[in-house]
């Protein structure tokens, strides 16, 4: 009897360290109960327009972030209310990004980098031609995409990112890291905030 209760007890505590999403092995500051995001002034992203966003951008460089939705998608919902809502995430995409959200779906002409895209009404595409470019033609949502300073495609993530997850991948990209390793040894030396 007490095999069976020391095999269940190790079997549990490996599946609650092994279980989760992706970025699993990202390693995760104890801050002994403070919660740091509480004096953030700014935990609600601003969301502008791509057209906003260059022009902010040609005034103070910084990168762009882009979240792209449909309205018919339960997991851009989810991210919205989930890993959007999160304190530290909408802090980091305001002080490192301008924050885009775009309805993939839209058909309203889009500007940007001097070409303008319009929304393409066939049946198997039925979206916007900027997401389509910007996504290289996977219209999977919820996604992202990080351009740099200069308007210039540098990450995608496709599919619904948790808040660890989006931590991950947001510091990835805004701490400049994706010049000087891959994705999975960033992950590997990442120490996050969110628990």
């Amino acid at each position: 009897m007490k095999k069976l209760l020391t095999i269940l007890l190790i079997s549990a505590v490996y599946y609650n360290a092994t279980a989760g999403g992706s970025y699993t092995s990202a390693k995760r500051i104890s801050r002994a109960g403070i919660d740091s995001s509480r004096f953030y002034k700014d935990t609600i992203i601003k969301w502008m327009t791509i057209e906003e966003a260059m022009a902010a951008q040609q005034k103070k460089p910084k990168k762009i972030f882009i979240s792209f939705f449909a309205t018919w998608c339960g997991w851009c919902r989810k991210e919205d209310a989930v890993t959007y809502k999160n304190r530290e995430i909408a802090h980091y995409i305001n002080q490192h990004f301008y924050p885009v959200k775009f309805n993939a779906e839209t058909k309203t002409s889009v500007a940007f980098k001097g070409k303008t895209y319009e929304f393409i009404p066939d049946k198997k595409i039925f979206a916007n031609a900027f997401a389509t470019t910007m996504l290289n033609g996977k219209l999977s949502y919820p996604a992202s995409v990080v351009l740099d300073e200069t308007g210039t495609k540098i990450d995608i993530h496709q599919g619904y990112l948790d808040p660890i997850s989006m931590e991950i991948a947001l510091n990835f990209t805004g701490s400049n890291a994706y010049k000087k390793m891959k994705q999975a040894q960033f992950e590997e030396e990442f120490y996050g905030k969110i628990e």
